[in-house]
Formats: structure tokens, C-alpha cells, sequence
């Protein structure tokens, strides 16, 4: 093949994949402890290498936007970054100083934005844009990680103050029919958070996982089938529901839920399997088309 024919041939290839569709995936990212993962905190390491990783199984060229439902920003009624573009928010308090200097300036997308408010519209889930909040540390900190050059449009969700699971998993499937478009869809939170045995872990002595049971239930959910995955909404009724995540205090857990939700016919896959500070299991997801 001669190098005009070879250049032809590449390019022509490159005009085919961007054309064809492609089903972007739902994935439950673990986003770590405020700013750690970034500031390359020991105990978050797995974490930070985890998020560098998400390029392994998401395909950030072929994606338009991606959606980022976020565990720290709960709202009454499901709430959508509309703006072009989006400053950040330090939501976290006694780090370092250059954890406030951060900069991630990817755009937004208000068209997409108005789309998305309008499905949840039509699928009877009230929902408000906002053009002036900015992205709060669930959004910034796993994005510098996965995808530095900061080129595609983000959309910000929140997650509702109620914690209501059988909701959430509802936002979720309105969200799954943007997948077909090219837009993934994010969770980020954690699938254990008590912030009680956070603080008092010793990280250099623990050796016993603590929430076993509750990682086995969330696997067992998340890598079923569609049906079995449904379960996830039934999270409280688990042996260590309220250790895991403490009752009314579950917003690391409501963006798995809606990944889930988001999840489509696919069985989802584990992609991440980490012991936290020397104790807690932490598990990540990815619903894809493989």
C-alpha cells in the first residue's frame, strides 16, 4: 500500500467510527477523600490510579459529553448544570493550599442540558437547569484524573436530598437513553461512606474488612442481569446497609443507583476492587456495550 493510499485509507476509516454509533457507558467511579486523589495522598493511590484508568474501558474520543451525577450536591428536585461554562467549587475544607488553586476548565453544553430537563420532563421527574453554581469536587477531582485535557462538554447532575432509591434508580433510566447519543454517564461517590469509621481507621494496624456483606450485595446486583439489578433499590434492607452507609446519610451510594438505573439491558462489570484505609471495600462499575 503506497502512503497516499495508506493516509486515504486511515482517514476514511476515521470518518466510519465517527459515524457510527456509539453506546457510551455508565460507570460508578470511587472519587476518594476531598482532593486526595490528586494530591497523590497515599491511601488514595488505588483510587487515583483507578480514575487515570477509566480511559481503559470508556473511549473519551467517541464521547460528546459525559454526565456527572455527583454525591455533593443534593437537591429537592433533580438539578442540571446548564451553563456554558462552569467554575469550581472548593467544597472541602483544611487541605492543602494548592488543592484551591485546582483548575479544570472543561465546557459545559446548555443545549444538552435543556434536552436532558426535558426528558426528565417527560418522564415526570421535576428538574431545574442552573447556569451559575459551579462544579463541586465529585465533578473536578476525578476529571483532572481521567481526563486532563479537559476537552469534553460535562454536564453536572445532582442527587435529591430524599435519598429516595427507587427515584434515583427512575433518573437513572431516563439518563441511559443519552448513552445511545455518545454521552456517558458518571456516578461519582463511594460505595462505602461512613465518615464516623473513617476517622478513626488506622490504616497502618486494620486487616479485617468491615462491610463484606454489604460489597457481596452490591456485586451481586451490579454485575447481574437486568431484573437481579433492580435489587440495588432494596440497599437498606441489607446485612450492613447502615455501617456501609449511614441512614439518611447515604449520598456517596444515590450515583451507583442511578448508574445502575442507567445500566440498560447489559450486565454490568466490576472494574475496580480496592481495601480502603487498611478496612473497607471499595467496588466500581461499568455498564458497557462488551
Amino acid at each position: 500500500m503506497t502512503m497516499l493510499k495508506l493516509i486515504i485509507f486511515c482517514f476514511l476509516t476515521k470518518v466510519v467510527m465517527s459515524s457510527e454509533k456509539y453506546l457510551a457507558p455508565s460507570v460508578f467511579l470511587n472519587h476518594g477523600g476531598g482532593p486526595y486523589p490528586v494530591l497523590g495522598e497515599k491511601y488514595n493511590l488505588e483510587i487515583a490510579e483507578s480514575l487515570r484508568n477509566v480511559t481503559n474501558f470508556v473511549n473519551l474520543d467517541r464521547l460528546k459529553a459525559i454526565i456527572i451525577v455527583t454525591a455533593h450536591r443534593e437537591e429537592d428536585i433533580v438539578t442540571i448544570s446548564s451553563g456554558e461554562k462552569h467554575s469550581l467549587l472548593y467544597d472541602y475544607y483544611n487541605f492543602p493550599p494548592e488543592s484551591y488553586e485546582f483548575k479544570y476548565e472543561a465546557p459545559g453544553d446548555p443545549v444538552l442540558a435543556r434536552r436532558i430537563h426535558e426528558a426528565f420532563k417527560s418522564a415526570g421527574i421535576p428538574s431545574a437547569l442552573d447556569d451559575q453554581r459551579g462544579w463541586d469536587h465529585g465533578v473536578f477531582i476525578p476529571m483532572m484524573l481521567i481526563n486532563p485535557k479537559a476537552n469534553i462538554p460535562i454536564i453536572q447532575i445532582s442527587i435529591l436530598k430524599n435519598q429516595n432509591a427507587e427515584q434515583h434508580y427512575e433518573i437513572g433510566k431516563v439518563l441511559y437513553e443519552f448513552r445511545k447519543d455518545g454521552v456517558a454517564i458518571f456516578g461519582s461517590g463511594l460505595s462505602y461512606h461512613n465518615m464516623h469509621e473513617f476517622r478513626i481507621a488506622d490504616p497502618e494496624t486494620e486487616n479485617t474488612i468491615v462491610n463484606k456483606e454489604f460489597d457481596d450485595f452490591l456485586n451481586n446486583v451490579c454485575v447481574g442481569d437486568e431484573v437481579n439489578r433492580k435489587n440495588i433499590v432494596f440497599w437498606e434492607k441489607q446485612n450492613g446497609a447502615y455501617e456501609s452507609h449511614v441512614k439518611g446519610k447515604a449520598d456517596h451510594l444515590m450515583p451507583l443507583i442511578v448508574n445502575a438505573g442507567a445500566g440498560g439491558s447489559r450486565n454490568g462489570r466490576k472494574i475496580f476492587d480496592s481495601i480502603f484505609l487498611g478496612k473497607f471495600r471499595l467496588s466500581g462499575f461499568v455498564w458497557d456495550e462488551e
